[in-house]
């Protein structure tokens, strides 16, 4: 008998070891960082989704690391979902409106914006604007990934300083024109602009992304068939009259939606996302931005403010 109590002491002690080990490693002090502190007590969510979400901050990289694993999707992700972490696909325009925010917002039960029971709020308080570039965890995975790699953009606290504090680093503060230049960039490149949100980082938005489908492991799963993107809530139409058949859009397009018809580009609805790259590579301005109600409502700041005045 006191040998099986002494086996579970030394195992029980070992944990202990072990996860004030972890826990030093993380955070490089006994001490837990003012934003660990903040980040802790931000909402009453469950202990454990508190970790999951802390180590997910602290280290994106190892937290998405299995992500990459074929194993993992034959075996364990069969039937995941996109309740507890998704993303918002957004315009460029639609981007530019929340790091341009100058005035506190706070909305929640987006049902018309993103059709998930959580992980769904938007809380940008004081100091506005809050913004931070990281590098992207998705990225990191891949050795030939795309460059540059710092283009994760964390907004509104705790979430800022948080990154700032763990990621000293590969982060740094942005200014709004510093912010809008990356999303503009990235635009350029091809590349689309998502908000996620997530049950561990207290169900709420805390970055906006801008993705590539060759890296963005949301993308990937998206592939997969995860519904884990939405839609953004608008369509392109293609004016015949000004398009050339030119196959630019068809070539931007990161979800298969268009192809090339005898005299001009034919948009597939049910492929396409509504992330807006057609529109705005479009040197001939052919291609135009409608709301799409049927697929959602744009993750429009002010739109989404009138709407809470409306029900309010």
């Amino acid at each position: 008998m006191k040998s099986v109590v002494l086996v579970i002491a030394v195992v029980v002690a070992l944990l202990v070891l072990t996860m004030l080990g972890l826990y030093f490693w993380l955070e490089r002090s006994f001490r837990p960082k003012p934003s660990t502190r903040a980040f802790w007590n931000l909402s009453n969510i469950p202990l454990a989704k508190r970790l999951e979400g802390y180590l997910y901050i602290t280290r994106p990289d190892i937290y998405l690391k299995p992500a990459t694993w074929d194993w993992v999707h034959k075996y364990l992700v069969k039937n995941e979902t996109g309740e507890t972490y998704h993303g918002k696909i957004m315009t460029r325009k639609d981007a530019y409106k929340i790091v341009s925010l100058n005035t506190p917002v706070e909305i929640t039960d987006l049902d018309q914006v993103i059709p998930y029971p959580v992980a769904r709020s938007i809380i940008l308080q004081h100091p506005l604007p809050s913004l931070a570039v990281m590098d992207c965890p998705c990225r990191a995975q891949k050795k030939d990934a795309c460059e540059p790699r710092d283009v994760c953009m964390a907004v509104g606290e705790p979430f800022v300083s948080f990154v700032l504090e763990h990621h000293p680093h590969t982060s740094r503060r942005l200014t709004v024109d510093e912010a809008l230049s990356i999303i503009k960039a990235e635009e350029e490149r091809g590349h689309i602009h998502t908000a996620w949100f997530k049950d561990a980082v207290h169900d709420r938005f805390y970055v906006i992304c801008n993705c590539c489908s060759c890296c963005c492991l949301g993308m990937a799963s998206y592939n997969r068939g995860v519904d884990r993107i939405v839609h953004s809530g608008y369509k392109p139409v293609i004016d015949p009259d000004d398009c050339t058949a030119c196959g630019i859009c068809e070539v931007i397009c990161p979800f298969g939606a268009i192809q090339m018809g005898d005299e001009h580009s034919l948009v597939d609805l049910d492929k396409c996302m509504g992330c807006g790259l057609c529109a705005s590579h479009c040197v001939h301005k052919a291609v135009s931005l409608k709301l799409a109600p049927e697929k959602g409502i744009p993750l429009d700041i002010n739109t989404l403010l009138t709407l809470k005045v409306c029900q309010d």
